[in-house]
């Protein structure tokens, strides 16, 4: 920091007048006043540089803090979203997942222990800030800038058009539902909160992209993310029915694998499961193993991941299709893809912010569409 001005030249002035005082009753004693005169102007350029560097410093100094403002401002202007949707490489690789964040000590927890898994897909899974505006969590959520597809939820769609269109010029989104794929596997965004019936145009676009990705030989694996849960044990937030009767019969059809969503603030994976026409909240589970799963024949994996940092909600009971649950963890789930011939696998894995424990694992294993004889 550049002192201040006045102070700086008063204290030049001080040593200046000593030295003028001394010098200058040396002079005269030896009878030179003409030399005493000289000293007094080289006084006064030295007093007026000093001066004018003082000043440009000072200037300079106001330069960079109004460059340090501007910077600051930029940073608002949010530019996020996933640089390498499209990669079709066949190589091994992970995504995280985990919804309901908040902008808590336990959410700055849950993101800097996904940055540990060094993933290449972040998939935030709605209610990412429960602000009046997203800025908090997009500040939060920085590191990832360039590695994200959000899935948004109650808070983000309900809490004002304004918050909303945060997110949506921040991630250069038109519309809440949306698709793209990377490394043989298609992801599917889901909005559970905009129109989802079998008219509506979220509907006939799940339609449509489900099919051509069940039929390109390039696609391996389909995973759909969305916020309200089809399934759920007994919870503060019950299973969009609904919903879940519409879309789970043709996530059967086109051989969807996995479904990611939050909405209730705690852990939850069911086993394989097929849609059940007889009775819709009880789906039928096509492999009782904890894990170990054939994607080619057994059913799909739900997971309720609302484990990001906002707050508990507890269990109150547990449904027979569900493999796995817990209350009370802060965490996230870490997606392996590794690719071998001709098989491909799914290994999904709970990761605790506490001393980052596992807290749960299971594999889907299935033959790739496009393999290579020998």
């Amino acid at each position: 920091m550049v002192p201040d001005i006045s102070r700086t030249i008063a204290i030049v002035v001080a040593f200046l007048a000593i030295a003028f005082v001394f010098t200058s009753g040396l002079i005269i004693s030896i009878e030179h006043t003409a030399q005493a005169s000289s000293l007094r102007k080289d006084i006064d350029k030295i007093l007026k540089d000093v001066k004018k560097k003082l000043k440009d410093k000072n200037n300079d100094e106001k330069d960079d803090d109004e460059k340090d403002d501007d910077e600051k401002e930029a940073k608002t202007n949010y530019e996020y979203g996933f640089s390498d949707e499209g990669d079709t490489k066949r190589e091994d690789f992970n995504f995280v997942a985990a919804g309901d964040y908040g902008c808590s000590k336990n959410t700055k927890n849950t993101i800097n222990n996904m940055k540990d898994k060094k993933p290449e897909l972040v998939l935030p899974l709605g209610d990412l800030s429960v602000d009046n505006t997203a800025t908090c969590w997009l500040d939060l959520i920085a590191p990832f800038d360039n590695k994200l597809q959000i899935t948004f939820g109650y808070h983000d769609v309900k809490n004002g058009e304004s918050k909303l269109n945060q997110y949506k010029e921040a991630f250069d989104l038109d519309k809440l539902y949306y698709s793209f794929n990377y490394r043989h596997v298609h992801f599917i965004v889901m909005s559970t909160l905009s129109e989802f019936d079998a008219t509506s145009d979220q509907y006939k676009f799940i339609e449509k992209d489900l099919k051509d990705a069940s039929e390109n030989e390039n696609i391996d694996w389909i995973v759909v993310t969305g916020y309200g849960p089809f399934y759920t044990s007994p919870s503060a937030h019950p299973a969009k029915n609904d919903i879940r009767n519409i879309y789970h019969p043709l996530f059967d059809r086109y051989g969807v694998d996995l479904v990611l969503q939050g909405h209730n603030h705690n852990y939850q994976r069911t086993f394989p499961i097929t849609f059940n026409v007889g009775k819709t909240s009880d789906p039928t589970v096509t492999n009782t193993f904890v894990t170990g799963y054939e994607g080619n024949k057994d059913g799909i994996v739900y997971a309720v991941v609302g484990t990001a940092g906002e707050g508990f909600h507890p269990l109150e009971g547990q449904q027979p299709y569900i493999a796995k649950q817990f209350e009370g963890k802060f965490g996230f789930l870490d997606i392996e893809i590794s690719n071998g011939n001709p098989h491909t696998k799914l290994t999904g894995t709970f990761y605790d912010n506490i001393e980052g424990s596992i807290q749960d694992s299971f594999t889907i294993e299935k033959e790739i569409k496009n393999k290579i004889l020998g």
